[in-house]
């Protein structure tokens, strides 16, 4: 789950080369709409593209599915939620998320619904994009006091940020976040290795700037992100390889788990001079895959080191 592709249910071209973009995750939006009619096309675009890819038997591997629903101040958040999840996207997520208290909110809507769909309680899980406005970037700690288990990683959105604060700018004249971005970032990445849940970075803004979406992944990568959204496929493909564990990575992480694998019941273990702990261990497994066990061979490789 390295890349995730954010793509809008109207924008059928993107769309229609989602599937075969080797994005980690497929996050269809559709609360982008304005109006009432424009929202009710989107969610049910958003459904039928799920429903249409909920089974994937593709050369390229699988990607998860994902929607973003309008954000909890927009009363379509339900009617999102009613349409989409026949579909049973793996997870949700929520735009302009002010706090814990609406993600609480969600979960509630989300049991009800999960039950009338079939879908396992608790299968669904929640990303918030978080610091959008001023108010909710300086609460975006209150996510690391109160843990949910539906909570799978933190993600925040540089555009909005930008737009609510007036700024006709994301990043200073030498191509880093200005002050603002940096605050929120920051805070996402902190918090999120806290809550030992992922740090997902911002898309790079310009489509057509394959370069700067690379100087960005890498950038993401090397400050300590799991992931990093995308607005276009075609920077997907920088994404992943930025992403791409080192053999030195994957060879720590594998004895990370290993570890934990043959002491089980310890809370921290030993490690490489340092003692290491659930978070670590969180991160080693995503790191690896295991997760959404999108690498064939990675638990026993694992267990072979025992």
């Amino acid at each position: 789950m390295k890349s995730w592709l954010i793509v809008r249910a109207d924008e059928e071209a993107l769309l229609a080369s989602a599937a075969t973009s080797g994005a980690g995750v497929v996050v269809v939006d559709c609360g982008f709409a304005a109006g009432d009619r424009a929202k009710d096309e989107a969610r049910h675009a958003a459904r039928d593209w799920l429903s249409s890819h909920r089974q994937q038997v593709l050369a390229h591997g699988r990607f998860a599915r994902w929607v973003r629903i309008s954000p909890i101040h927009d009363a379509a958040w339900r009617d999102d939620l009613e349409t989409v999840m026949a579909a049973a996207p793996e997870g949700i997520l929520l735009p302009e998320c002010s706090g814990p208290g609406q993600l609480q909110e969600i979960a509630a809507q989300l049991y009800e619904v999960e039950q009338r769909n079939g879908i396992q309680h608790g299968a669904t899980r929640i990303v918030p994009q978080v610091g959008s406005r001023a108010g909710d970037a300086l609460n975006i700690r209150s996510f690391a006091e109160e843990s949910h288990p539906r909570l799978a990683g933190l993600t925040w959105d540089a555009r909005a940020l930008a737009h609510s604060l007036g700024s006709r700018r994301t990043r200073d004249g030498f191509g880093g976040f200005t002050d603002a971005m940096r605050h929120v970032r920051a805070s996402v990445l902190l918090t999120a290795h806290a809550r030992g849940i992922m740090a997902i970075e911002s898309a790079h803004a310009v489509a057509k700037d394959i370069e700067g979406a690379d100087a960005a992944a890498k950038a993401a990568r090397a400050d300590g992100f799991s992931a990093m959204a995308a607005r276009h496929p075609a920077h997907v493909g920088p994404i992943n390889k930025a992403f791409e564990p080192t053999p030195e990575e994957r060879s720590d992480a594998l004895s990370i788990v290993a570890a934990f694998a043959s002491n089980p019941g310890m809370e921290t273990l030993p490690h490489k001079g340092r003692r290491i702990g659930a978070s670590e261990l969180a991160r080693a497994r995503r790191l690896l895959g295991q997760e959404e066990d999108a690498e064939p061979g990675v638990r026993q490789e694992a267990r072979s080191l025992v």
